[in-house]
């Protein structure tokens, strides 16, 4: 009986370790690939575009008729020309040229010169009387001195040509004495001083019967915004505030003098804007001296700048 045991206790790790052997050496059982059913291949149906109507193109530069400003004003009133080249800029109404006369000229080379609408507008709320009756243009201790530009002016406007506006200048020196002459290019110093110099508010009136302004103040000049090929002309006059204070300021004697001044300047203005497409007129009910009044004018130019593109849009 011991020894069976004693065989048992031999045998059995024995045969244990074989059976464990002979599992180690049996290779892994490796499962059949998964096959998958195959399918034609997909064909995408192309989608028709989606026709539409065809977008409305507006009219090339070469195709819309060219527009024109003809401007003309005296005293703060024209400070509304800032505010008309604002709103129509931003309306994107192309202004071909400005045919300029009197203050407005000063904001309309400001449009040419300056590199946007909004450095015009910061120029023109800096400007005060200093920069006018104080700096040699029109200081009233020495009416005829026209040597020199006030430094907010000089250091503002870098340029020294007309030719080298974006937007083409034409500077109407109408009231002047003599023949009206159009500068539209050189040097724009000399005709900025002589169109900008207005009697009555500049310069004091001609006295001992030299009269020559009268025949000569012209005002706007649409006849030479016309002759250079605008078809649409836009006429906006800045005067009845500077006609207020013609008509109710100086001596008693001087009075018939001013209503033949006043009487010749508005027949002159009536028969200019007869030949334009339209006519804006801007007045504050303030003084053309008053300086303070600047933002007023840029405000009431650009509500009427809203009205001249709505007018524009219908001529176009």
């Amino acid at each position: 009986m011991k020894l069976f045991k004693d065989c048992q206790r031999i045998v059995l790790p024995l045969l244990l370790l074989v059976v464990v052997s002979a599992c180690a050496s049996k290779p892994p059982v490796v499962p059949a690939p998964e096959t998958r059913p195959e399918y034609p291949p997909t064909v995408e149906t192309p989608v028709p575009p989606v026709v539409g109507p065809e977008p409305v193109q507006g009219p090339t530069p070469s195709e819309r008729p060219r527009v024109a400003l003809a401007l003309g004003g005296a005293g703060v009133a024209s400070f509304a020309t800032v505010g008309i080249l604002k709103r129509l800029f931003e309306e994107g109404i192309v202004v071909d040229y400005i045919v300029t006369t009197g203050w407005p000229t000063l904001f309309a080379l400001g449009y040419g010169f300056l590199k946007s609408v909004h450095d015009l507008e910061w120029f023109a709320m800096r400007l005060n009387e200093k920069d006018f009756f104080k700096s040699g243009i029109f200081d009233r201790s020495e009416p005829n001195s026209q040597e020199k530009l006030s430094a907010l002016i000089e250091n503002t406007f870098k340029q020294h040509d007309l030719s080298e506006s974006s937007t083409p200048v034409f500077i109407s020196a109408a009231n002047t004495g003599g023949d009206s002459v159009l500068y539209e290019k050189g040097d724009w110093r000399d005709p900025f001083f002589k169109t900008m110099s207005v009697p009555g508010i500049f310069r004091p009136y001609p006295k001992d019967g030299a009269n020559e302004w009268i025949s000569s103040l012209q005002g706007i000049n649409v006849d030479q915004a016309v002759q250079k090929g605008a078809p649409v002309v836009v006429a906006v006059q800045m005067y009845e505030d500077y006609f207020d204070s013609v008509r109710k300021g100086g001596e008693a004697n001087d009075r018939a003098f001013r209503q033949l001044y006043l009487n010749q300047m508005k027949k002159s203005l009536r028969d200019e804007t007869k030949r334009a497409t339209i006519v804006v007129d801007i007045q504050l009910n303030k003084s053309p001296s008053d300086f303070a009044a600047r933002r007023n004018a840029i405000l009431a130019g650009y509500k009427e700048g809203a009205k001249i593109a709505r007018a524009l849009r219908k001529v176009q």
